[in-house]
């Protein structure tokens, strides 16, 4: 078994000068007094460099020195990977003596910043998941910070701590949970999207240019593809990254501590869980903030003793800037008792004797009045008593939550509160990660209208995320009662019973969907993956083919790239088509160097189809480094070696292999042919009969044990 931490980082790479980009810069303004500093990647996939730089860059690569353009104050370092030129470093401006040093001086102080930026990105680099970790990240919060308070109108960013912990016996099962954490959720989030590794299954993740309600729906969909991943837990603490003093100190540790705080409230929701860190003015801003206990007291006063009323909450529709809108209600209902302000935007209306019915036409008069007044447009939410069991004192709340109902509507908009105000309440808790408090607005919904089909799916996908799979079998089963092509029922209850180990009947759930919609890509992966667990693998090919175009076109819509990548690789492998697979196995690899699956399984293809011997070896070897538990990997580096001759380490691999899992006869039958080869008769002998204990219809090993009669 290897050792689960890797503690070289590699050579410096292009790549490396984008990821570190903020540190390396920061570094190259210690080491030089100039004015601007900018990093220049040079390599495949980097695009050509800018015209400007052509003349000075094959100067470069000739002479191998740095080059200077004293009169317009430029230097052009070379960034050195090894032996490889991987970069330009272009310095400009300040001090003139710069532009005057000796070419030896300079050349020296090339390969010292190559040197110095090698040992920063070793330093940045997690050992057990090779991600980069969180003295990366503090870094990238300062400099993110600094920029925010230099140049406020800049695109918003969050930070986010998705903590995804091991509950295992051992440091070795602990290690291999992080790891496939952290791999999966390099697929998921793709290479542009910086993955940090904090330590004990902590990860941090910087999410630029999106707000926090972004950030929310984002967090959203990794929670789910988690759990669709069998992982057992997840929760996703996050803030909005807000400008500080670039003098200052502590603004990084503060943020941290703010999404921490958060992650913490999140473990308290459910399994899969999250929450926003809210600050006070989010909490006086909350569509559901709490009515001061004056205006309440007054509300108590009006509706005691009555039997039949309804309450009507306005609010303008934008933010007041004087109080007009207050006058224009005292102007227009005078002393009346039924009005309660509650601030310069919002006021109740108590409207005694009224059902919702003469409410509405109440209401509609009294708009008209306001309009010939003149001035800003309101929205109203009315809640009456008596409403099925509602309390008199949930009322205020209700209008509240009405009130968020007439928002759908746009400004100017009336909404009465029902069932559909309940489903839109619980979305409110949903996004905000409270899935309890969510799952209690659903439930209230349904009591009002047991058979609203959107409110029955949220229910489920509530559940799902509590790990309810009864309660959320029972409301998608309900929804496709009511109606039997609701995508969203089909696409979720095939999940509910994937994890009640119901292949079969996700997947005639799945086929039933995709006939509803086919250029769904969500639905084709997951349709894909299970056609290759069950060994379809030509309806695989073509759902994993048509799933990644709709990707290619379009990759806002859903679907995960380096998912179906590697899922169309062994789709092909399996209909023998070795160059499709390997070309789909490289795009996996590509997009995400630490899949160990994928990086085996090209291992295995490259020796197969003699694409370079030592490149198959060093992939394979690569695979069980990062995820030494998979049997699987062991084999396919067997394979390999068995295939390069080596058949003393490839009788090591097999033997690891069956260590990890008895079941892999193919795995002991080559470990067999190897024993024989070396005329280790018996262990041969014993290894086809274990094969046989397993698999009694084996063929093979029943000609090789019959060989030895």
């Amino acid at each position: 078994m290897t050792i689960p931490f890797l503690f070289e980082a590699g050579l410096l790479t292009p790549a490396d000068l984008r990821r570190f980009s903020t540190l390396f810069t920061k570094t190259a303004f210690d080491y030089f007094p100039c004015e601007t500093v900018r990093l220049l990647p040079l390599g495949e996939g980097e695009g050509k460099p800018p015209a400007e730089f052509k003349l000075g860059l094959k100067q470069i690569r000739d002479s191998r020195l740095p080059v200077v353009d004293a009169k317009r104050q430029e230097l052009l370092l070379p960034i050195w990977g090894g032996e490889t030129l991987c970069g330009l470093l272009v310095v400009r401006g300040g001090e003139s003596r710069l532009y005057g040093m000796p070419a030896v001086w300079l050349d020296e102080q090339s390969h010292i910043i190559s040197r110095e930026f090698y040992l920063l990105k070793q330093s940045c680099q997690d050992p057990a998941t090779g991600l980069v970790n969180g003295f990366h990240l503090r870094g990238e919060l300062e400099a993110l910070g600094k920029e925010e308070a230099e140049s406020p109108s800049s695109p918003p960013a969050t930070l986010a701590l998705l903590e995804v912990y091991p509950r295992t016996r051992d440091a070795d099962r602990s290690l291999r949970y992080i790891v496939r954490a952290g791999s999966c959720l390099a697929s998921m989030l793709g290479e542009e999207m910086h993955l940090h590794h904090l330590g004990a299954g902590i990860f941090g993740l910087l999410w630029y240019g999106v707000d926090i309600e972004q950030a929310r729906q984002l967090g959203e969909s990794l929670l789910l593809r988690l759990k669709r991943e069998n992982f057992v837990t997840a929760h996703l603490g996050i803030t909005t990254v807000t400008p500080h003093d670039p003098e200052g100190s502590g603004a990084p540790e503060q943020l941290l501590a703010q999404a921490w705080q958060a992650l913490r409230t999140a473990r308290l929701r459910g399994p899969f869980s999250l929450c926003g860190h809210a600050t006070a003015k989010d909490i006086e801003s909350h569509p559901f903030r709490k009515i001061p206990e004056s205006t309440l007291r007054k509300l108590r006063a009006l509706y005691r003793g009555k039997n039949l009323f309804s309450l009507v909450l306005l609010r303008m529709d934008q933010e007041p800037v004087s109080n007009h809108f207050s006058k224009r209600l005292r102007t227009l209902l005078g002393q009346e008792k039924g009005l309660v302000p509650v601030n310069q935007r919002e006021a109740f209306i108590f409207l005694d004797g009224l059902d919702v019915e003469a409410a509405r036409a109440w209401l509609a008069d009294f708009r008209s009045k306001m309009e010939a007044i003149g001035g800003s447009p309101f929205s109203m939410g009315v809640a009456a008593f008596p409403f099925h069991d509602f309390k008199k004192s949930t009322l205020p709340l209700n209008c509240r939550k009405a009130l968020q109902h007439a928002a759908f509507f746009g400004p100017d908009s009336l909404a009465v509160f029902d069932a559909v105000s309940l489903n839109i309440s619980g979305d409110v808790y949903y996004n905000e990660g409270d899935l309890v408090k969510a799952l209690a607005e659903y439930r209230q919904g349904l009591l009002l209208e047991p058979g609203n089909v959107n409110i029955l799916n949220s229910m489920g996908v509530a559940c799902i995320q509590l790990n309810r799979r009864k309660s959320a079998r029972a409301s998608f089963t309900r929804a496709l009662e009511i109606e039997a092509k609701n995508f969203m029922a089909l696409f979720n209850l095939g999940f509910v019973c994937l994890e009640n180990q119901q292949e079969a009947e996700a997947m005639a759930l799945w086929e039933r969907a995709l006939a509803v919609d086919g250029n769904h890509p969500d639905l084709l992966q997951h349709l894909g993956m299970l056609y290759c667990r069950q060994e379809r693998y030509v309806e695989a090919r073509e759902a994993l083919e048509r799933c990644d175009k709709l990707i290619r076109k379009n990759p806002q819509q859903g679907g995960e790239p380096m998912v179906v990548a590697r899922w169309l690789g062994r789709a092909c492998e399996a209909l023998a088509d070795n160059g499709a697979a390997i070309a789909a196995y490289q795009r996996a690899v590509g997009s995400n160097p630490r899949d160990a699956g994928s990086l085996s399984r090209l291992g295995r293809l490259y020796a197969l189809e003699k694409q370079g011997e030592d490149i198959a070896l060093a992939l394979c070897g690569q695979a069980v480094e990062l995820d030494g538990g998979k049997a699987s990997h062991w084999f396919r580096l067997g394979q390999v070696q068995a295939l390069a001759q080596d058949l003393e380490g490839a009788r090591q691999s097999l033997t690891e292999c069956l260590r990890l899992d008895q079941g892999q006869a193919e795995a002991a039958m080559l470990l067999g042919r190897i024993f024989a080869q070396q005329n280790r008769l018996g262990k041969a002998r014993k290894l086809y009969e274990k094969v046989l204990r397993y698999f009694p219809e084996h063929a093979p090993a029943q000609a090789a044990l019959a060989a030895f009669s």
